[in-house]
C-alpha cells in the first residue's frame, strides 16, 4: 500500500468523526452567541435599572417618600423602560 491509498483509507475512517467534531462545534457556537446575546439584555436592563434607581432616589429625596421607597419605585420604572427599548429594537 501507498502513501496516496494510505491517506484515502485514513480520509474515510476519520471523515464522519471530523463531520460529527464540526457538527458539534457549530451547536457550541450557536449555544454561546445564544448566551451572549441574553446577557447584553440583561446588562441592558441592569443599566436602566440603575438609572431609574438614581433618578427614584433623587425624587425621593426631593420630596417627602421614604429614600428605599424610590429607590425601589425607580428601579421598577428603569426595568419596564428597558422591556420597551427592547421590544422596540427587535
Amino acid at each position: 500500500m501507498d502513501k496516496t491509498q494510505a491517506d484515502a483509507v485514513s480520509q474515510a475512517i476519520l471523515e464522519p468523526h471530523l463531520r460529527e467534531q464540526e457538527t458539534r462545534a457549530s451547536e457550541i457556537r450557536a449555544r454561546r452567541e445564544a448566551a451572549a446575546a441574553l446577557h447584553a439584555r440583561k446588562r441592558l436592563a441592569a443599566w436602566f435599572a440603575l438609572g431609574g434607581m438614581a433618578v427614584g432616589a433623587a425624587i425621593a429625596y426631593f420630596s417627602s417618600l421614604h429614600f428605599a421607597q424610590g429607590l425601589i419605585w425607580g428601579g421598577l420604572a428603569g426595568a419596564a423602560l428597558a422591556v420597551l427599548v427592547r421590544q422596540r429594537r427587535a
